[in-house]
């Protein structure tokens, strides 16, 4: 009987497993909870120069419409706002993930919205996209109470996070890719000013470049089926619309691409350089080919001397 019973158990969870992405996305959101980083030196010198105002929302029909406002205590000329979209893999993750990092821009004079979206399963493709431009329109009404340049708007990701931001600028950007996506512009009053793009699978239907073990594969499908709404999600519209290096433009905002070389996309960053090259975009980037295992979203863990190398070219390219 308990040979029956636990045969039955793993049945239904096999079953579980191939009818609904939800088993898989949970076991994976668990995993995204769990994070052991360094902080950078200094950080409680650059704490001081910043004020965070916590859980604001900005309107939106759907869920987890928040964000965090970091400011510069000390506002002097035009503040440029940069609208920090977070990692999670499209399933997990959250506008604390980039608590350290957003302090560190705010203490060089800038502000920062680290936004929440809602996340699949719960939504799906293309809800993200269409939060950011949600939040950025918040940011338009809130400028003025903060003391912000609404004119200077700087579009930043990590991760899932890299790809909707660069999934938002280039919908704003390549003529036709909105109506064919057929999600909504919005009214920028300024052009975006510049994209800062971390560790992003720009290419969504070769999700898969991430790794060949079973754990990589196993999380590709997880991810493809919760977040493009099917199980054979590699040729679905969905996937060819988010995948943004196949929709980009001369208009697309200048750009910094971050990568690693370890369970990561640094194919996706290549290609993505590349394709806004060859449109005559300018492009910093900063990839480490022969590093020996730097791994995704490396540039948040300061146990990483490169970390250094990124936070001092993102300021240079900020500044430039």
């Amino acid at each position: 009987m308990l040979l029956a019973a636990v045969l039955a158990l793993a049945i239904l969870i096999a079953v579980a497993f191939n009818v609904s992405p939800w088993p898989s996305a949970l076991l994976f959101r668990r995993a995204f909870t769990a994070s052991n980083v360094t902080e950078p030196r200094g950080l409680a010198a650059m704490k001081s120069k910043v004020t965070v105002h916590r859980n604001l929302s900005y309107p939106s029909s759907y869920k987890r419409n928040d964000f965090d406002l970091y400011t510069p205590k000390q506002l002097s000329g035009s503040v440029p706002i940069i609208v920090w979209v977070h990692g999670g893999g499209f399933i997990a993750g959250d506008k604390s993930g980039v608590t350290s990092y957003a302090t560190m821009l705010a203490s060089e004079g800038y502000a920062v919205a680290a936004m929440n979206y809602d996340y699949a399963p719960d939504a799906q493709y293309p809800t993200p996209v269409i939060q950011v431009g949600e939040m950025i329109t918040r940011i338009y009404q809130i400028a003025q109470s903060y003391g912000l340049d609404a004119d200077r708007i700087i579009i930043a990701g990590d991760s899932a996070g890299a790809q909707i931001a660069a999934q938002f600028a280039a919908l704003q950007t390549t003529p036709g890719y909105a109506q064919e996506a057929g999600i909504p512009k919005i009214a920028l009053r300024k052009p975006l000013e510049a994209a800062v793009l971390f560790c992003g699978p720009y290419d969504v239907s070769k999700l898969s470049s991430i790794g060949s073990s079973w754990m990589a594969k196993a999380f590709v499908q997880s991810v493809g089926w919760s977040y493009l709404g099917s199980k054979h999600w590699e040729g679905t519209k969905a996937a060819r619309m988010a995948s943004v290096v196949d929709h980009l433009s001369e208009e697309f905002p200048r750009s910094y691409v971050v990568d690693g070389n370890y369970f990561s996309f640094p194919a996706h960053a290549r290609a993505l350089i590349s394709g806004l090259k060859a449109d005559g975009v300018s492009v910093s980037s900063t990839l480490y080919p022969d590093k020996p295992e730097l791994p995704h979203e490396f540039q948040f863990d300061f146990s990483h001397p490169e970390s250094y190398e990124v936070w001092k070219q993102t300021l240079e390219f900020l500044k430039s």
